[in-house]
């Protein structure tokens, strides 16, 4: 088998994962609810740091 006929032809990584894996199952982008999720949850955790650092008490 000789490789020299694909030389030509460029090759289509998309469509090679696609011929190869089909479909993927979940959507690749991250819902925006997951997302404000992820945020919330960081600013929970940077809050507390603050906190346990004795640079801010609320109360």
């Amino acid at each position: 088998m000789s490789y020299d006929d694909e030389e030509d032809e460029e090759f289509d990584y998309d469509e090679f994962v696609e011929r190869e894996f089909g479909t993927p199952l979940r959507s690749k982008s991250t819902p925006l609810h997951w997302q404000l999720v992820a945020i919330g949850l960081l600013v929970l955790f940077a809050l507390y740091t603050w906190m346990s650092l004795g640079l801010w008490m609320p109360f």
